[in-house]
């Protein structure tokens, strides 16, 4: 009788830096589920993937589940699949952690299994043609991709339906593919429906596959535990009866069926993906400055490792802050959300301050370095000390774009800031003004005469008179304790006749660190009086806590305290102080009085469930109205701590 192979692959994942009320939900309303229908099917042959981030948090949290979870497995019924460490989108990592990441990831597996994966699964399925060296080396023999990268390719329907071989410098990879359409009627259609289209690929052999290969939330998350639980609970049943399909995991299928091939395949990922990232998944560390900070951070970091030779500790810390989610956005991915972001830099620091620590580096004095960070073409400048570094941009208004705290256990960035973006749902959106700079801090601008904090704040069109804020400014000076910077700008308040206001800013740093002071110094260049409103930007995060979900507060001259959701507006201020319960605080404190604006940066983006408005950090703007006569100077002094 004729008959379809099905193969049922459920991939189970969590971020690293996800908040533990989603942990704790998504354990309840999804993992516990899954595996009490499991087990109540043992003679079902499932493929499952377990992501490294989600199996650290249950053996830290949920050690009981765990402990069910390896019992089931060792049943036999089911093949585990590996994958990368920290679920790593392996594209975007230099060649040597590819295989470092899926070696990490194979042995997580055994460890905790105590199986030994034939296959992979690659995080969001993202595939380069040279991965299948990465994956031998590792030891894997096969990994499952989705239907549109074989489509991409060439390939016929037939093709996407059979395990096909892959070869890149000789090296052979077995590829199986996942089935899109079933993704979207399996679960959301009725059992019926997804039968009649399994049916559809039945051969006298059963050689032809579907394969369904998706997120395990998709049963009781993303929709209400109870009718998810009767709609799985009565597919298996149905597939426990059935003749015509037979549930098979991929090594079962290569055991009866074996490859075809060769075929070649170009880079790519599921349908939404190759959408959202425009084809080519590296490119959203082109598309957000912040991936590509967190990405450039990852390389520098990486080769301070090798230099130092750092020892084990400092490179788990490295490879966990590889995790995918924080550096791209589509329907889902997670760079609009600061506390994975926060993770990120927090491994990436920690790495950074165990590899320092073991050589003693940075025992005494603090190390400058001019390179290209961020890989644009132009220099910044990196200052690093025993407790903390600071990389300031001169070429984007010399603003401060990183400030790595690195105490022990409260490693992390104080400007993991995100900006707004012009993303392609939004255009719609009446009000929404993506940013026209980038949200860091130490950003200077002149505000048009009655400019207020939410022309500021929602970008008004031309509110900043000035040219401070995207200027290429002049690395003049550096040496032990500071890094000083020029810049001759305009005041273009009168268009006809703009006024030259020459500007040095100059980066101090205390000798333990945890201190930046920035002086600054403006001077009218010009041969008659002249009023600007000079104002000095800061965007700065408060640490987020994973365990509480509290939301930070400041408090403005010592009196006035709000959550950082609120608004602030004072006519004569000069400090405010950041509070979390992850951090002690931080203090932003101006030497002269200024009229102040303090206020959140969101972001609009969009989710599976619609757009959703996100926290990002606290902007923090002061603004000092001043008089000065030819060839006068204003000064003042921002410092910033912890």
């Amino acid at each position: 009788m004729p008959k379809t192979s099905f193969i049922f692959a459920i991939h189970f994942h969590q971020p690293v830096g996800q908040l533990r009320h989603v942990l704790d939900r998504v354990q309840r309303n999804s993992y516990e589920l899954l595996l009490r229908v499991m087990r109540d099917f043992p003679e079902m042959h499932f493929t499952l993937h377990f992501s490294g981030p989600l199996l650290l948090y249950w053996r830290e949290y949920y050690p009981d589940f765990l402990s069910r979870l390896v019992d089931y497995v060792k049943k036999g019924n089911v093949e585990v699949l590996g994958g990368t460490f920290s679920e790593a989108a392996l594209p975007i990592l230099p060649s040597e952690d590819r295989v470092k990441q899926l070696k990490m990831g194979r042995e997580l597996v055994e460890e905790v299994f105590g199986v030994e994966p034939r296959g992979a699964w690659l995080p969001e399925r993202v595939w380069d043609p040279t991965l299948p060296v990465a994956l031998r080396e590792a030891g894997y023999e096969y990994v499952i991709l989705d239907d549109e990268v074989g489509y991409r390719a060439g390939l016929w329907k037939g093709d996407v339906h059979r395990a096909q071989l892959t070869e890149y410098s000789g090296v052979r990879s077995g590829v199986f593919f996942i089935d899109a359409p079933i993704r979207y009627i399996l679960p959301w259609r009725t059992q019926e429906e997804v039968f009649d289209y399994l049916k559809g690929f039945a051969t006298e052999s059963g050689e032809q596959y579907v394969l369904w290969g998706s997120d395990a939330e998709k049963f009781g998350e993303w929709w209400d535990p109870a009718p998810a639980e009767a709609w799985l609970r009565r597919f298996l049943d149905m597939l426990r009866h059935a003749v015509d399909v037979e549930l098979l995991t991929p090594s079962e299928y290569l055991r009866r069926f074996g490859y075809q091939g060769p075929v070649y395949l170009y880079p790519g990922s599921y349908d939404k993906m190759m959408e959202w990232s425009g084809g080519y998944f590296p490119n959203f560390v082109r598309k957000y400055r912040e991936s590509n900070n967190m990405h450039k951070k990852m390389l520098y970091v990486k080769e301070k490792l090798e230099q130092l030779e750092a020892p084990g500790e400092a490179w788990l810390e490295y490879v966990t802050g590889q995790c995918n989610d924080a550096y791209w956005h589509g329907l889902f991915g997670g760079i609009y959300l600061a506390h994975l972001r926060q993770a990120v830099y927090e491994h990436f620091i920690r790495a950074e301050r165990v590899a320092e620590e073991r050589r003693g580096t940075l025992d005494v004095a603090s190390r400058i370095i001019e390179t290209d960070f961020d890989y644009d073409g132009r220099k910044e400048v990196l200052v690093e000390t025993r407790r903390a570094n600071y990389y300031i941009k001169p070429d984007d208004g010399g603003t401060l774009f990183e400030l790595d705290v690195k105490e022990p256990g409260d490693e992390y960035n104080l400007v993991n800031t995100m900006s707004r973006y012009g993303e392609p749902y939004l255009s719609g959106v009446a009000w929404y003004r993506p940013d026209w700079y980038r949200r860091v801090s130490f950003r200077e601008h002149i505000w048009r005469s009655g400019a207020g904090i939410w022309d500021w704040l929602n970008n008004t069109p031309f509110v900043d008179v000035s040219d401070f804020a995207l200027g290429r400014y002049i690395l003049e000076d550096y040496g032990e304790g500071f890094v000083r910077l020029v810049y001759t700008g305009r005041d273009w308040s009168d268009h006809e006749n703009p006024k030259r206001i020459l500007l040095v800013k100059t980066y101090r740093f205390s000798l333990d660190g945890s201190v930046l002071e920035v002086e600054y110094r403006w001077r009218n260049m010009e041969n008659s009086k002249i009023k600007p409103r000079l104002s000095v930007e800061l965007t700065l995060t408060p640490r987020l806590s994973y365990e509480s979900g509290e939301i930070p507060w400041y408090t403005v001259d010592g009196e006035f305290n709000k959550n950082v959701r609120e608004h602030h507006v004072s006519p004569w201020s000069r400090s405010v102080v950041l509070h979390s319960q992850a951090f002690r605080d931080v203090f932003v404190e101006n030497e002269k009085h200024a009229a102040l604006w303090v206020a959140p940066i969101e972001t609009l983006s969009r989710t599976e469930k619609g757009l959703r408005r996100e926290y990002q950090a606290l902007g923090i703007v002061f603004i000092h109205e001043v008089e000065l006569e030819p060839g006068e100077s204003f000064s003042t002094k921002i410092k910033v701590g912890w």
